[in-house]
């Protein structure tokens, strides 16, 4: 099948802006607004609520630098390179890490003595990540990163890159849109249940986790970059992604723990 699309993402710019930072600044932009919205909404003190997400975005950004050192790392391993200062160099921002710095920072900008907002907040910041998510994403579609697997059936896309400095054009699954796609309908989702009155109650952000974590491990399946690296056909992200399951099966096996035992003493 011969795709009717054809994008060349070699050098594309919007408004002569790198096509990834127009989009991630968008998204940023626009999701700053409906946090603000939200924690309104919500009573928070707004003034506050934005100088903890600011000092957050800090976090995020370490962090996802940080996990792109890994997966240099990671890719080596794969590879069977050995790990050296070049290697690190060339690596770009992982996603993941970016999530965990902006979560653990905002998390510690809450326990702070100077903070009066309590821990449900980060439900709010929860529902807003997939929002960012999906418009950064649409920029990676755009710039020729996290590009598809070689793919000539439904909805390919006759897509040219730039590959280890070659241009490269083949017939790829979109999968940055599909995701986009998956992202902006999680956002939809989190947000109705952040609308409803009983909404502390829902652990948005362990439904986010949950759910990420899982659409992510598929979707890696349907990638055709190398430098997010590959050991046994498993990505880093794939293997994230595992262990933030593994994170979360724990805390619910220890919350049953702890239910149970305060049942056992009330009959007792």
């Amino acid at each position: 099948m011969v795709s009717l699309i054809t994008f060349n993402s070699v050098n594309f710019r919007v408004f002569e802006i790198p096509a990834y930072f127009f989009c991630a600044f968008t998204g940023l932009v626009l999701t700053t607004c409906i946090y603000i919205m939200l924690m309104s909404s919500k009573k928070y003190d707004i003034s506050q609520s934005t100088k903890i997400l600011f000092i957050s975005l800090c976090g995020m950004a370490l962090g996802a630098k940080g996990f792109g050192f890994l997966t240099g790392i990671y890719r080596n391993i794969g590879i069977g390179k050995p790990i050296t200062l070049d290697a690190l160099l060339d690596t770009g921002i992982v996603f993941y890490g970016g999530l965990f710095g902006l979560i653990i920072t905002y998390s510690l900008c809450l326990k702070s003595k100077r903070c009066n907002l309590d821990t449900q907040a980060l439900n709010v910041l929860a529902a807003c990540i997939p929002l960012f998510h999906a418009v950064a994403r649409i920029g990676c579609f755009l710039s020729g990163c996290c590009y598809g697997k070689l793919y000539q059936g439904v909805l390919s896309v006759n897509y040219i890159t730039t590959i280890e400095n070659h241009v490269d054009e083949n017939l790829r699954f979109p999968v940055q849109l599909v995701e986009a796609l998956f992202e902006f309908l999680l956002f939809i989702y989190l947000l109705s249940l952040l609308k409803r009155e009983e909404w502390r109650s829902k652990k948005l952000l362990l439904r986010y986790l949950a759910i990420y974590s899982s659409s992510r491990f598929l979707l890696e399946f349907l990638r055709g970059d190398i430098r997010r690296g590959l050991i046994y056909g498993i990505s880093f992200s794939q293997c994230i992604s595992v262990l933030i399951w593994i994170v979360l099966i724990g805390c619910y096996l220890n919350q049953q723990i702890i239910l149970k035992q305060k049942r056992e003493d009330c009959n007792g």
